[in-house]
């Protein structure tokens, strides 16, 4: 997948300005895709030059006028076409497990604490999708029927970061009883 359908897909359901489109983005779409605001106003030109998007200058006091980006039917026919195609499986790029695969290099101390540091982050990461999940939970019915696929992506990220938290807890026990057992050089 390519930001292009993301931001075709976010878009699609509401038209937005490049700042309304990346807080949509970090309220739907983050827990499985990332960009910067650099990459996501780029993407918006880009799609608005290819006649997929329109945009829509909305005067405002005191401030410069602001670009209201909407799908065109060709920017409609595009997503609709990319939808119907298979996805591929994507491999994980995880930094964090990368460090972990070299962390014999660490003391017992620094493994500790890096997995303290990774399981904070993702405790903060779950309690913001509950938190998006309660707000869905709470809107009108009628969205929350037109957006259940889409909701069901944000459950599967509260998943994953139980996943997360789950096995570094874990880890973090099995960490103790090796330092128990092996003394507190653990590799």
């Amino acid at each position: 997948m390519s930001l292009r359908y993301a931001v075709l897909t976010l878009l699609d359901i509401e038209p937005g300005s490049g700042y309304d489109l990346k807080r949509r983005f970090e309220r739907s779409v983050s827990h499985f895709w990332s960009a910067s605001h650099q990459q996501m106003y780029r993407e918006l030109h880009k799609l608005h030059d290819e006649g997929l998007l329109d945009c829509v200058e909305q005067p405002q006091e005191g401030k410069p006028d602001k670009k209201v980006y909407s799908l065109t039917d060709k920017g409609r026919l595009e997503l609709r076409d990319w939808v119907t195609q298979p996805a591929a499986p994507q491999k994980i790029r995880e930094p964090f497990l990368v460090r972990m695969f070299a962390g014999h290099h660490l003391s017992s101390d620094e493994l500790r604490s890096a997995l303290n540091a990774q399981l904070q982050l993702h405790r903060g990461l779950l309690d913001n999708y509950c938190e998006q999940n309660e707000r869905v939970l709470k809107s009108d019915i009628a969205l929350q029927e037109r957006y259940w696929l889409a909701h069901q992506t944000l459950l599967l990220g509260i998943e994953a970061e139980k996943t997360w938290i789950t096995w570094a807890e874990k880890l973090l026990v099995e960490l103790e009883e090796k330092c128990e057992e092996f003394g507190e050089k653990v590799q």
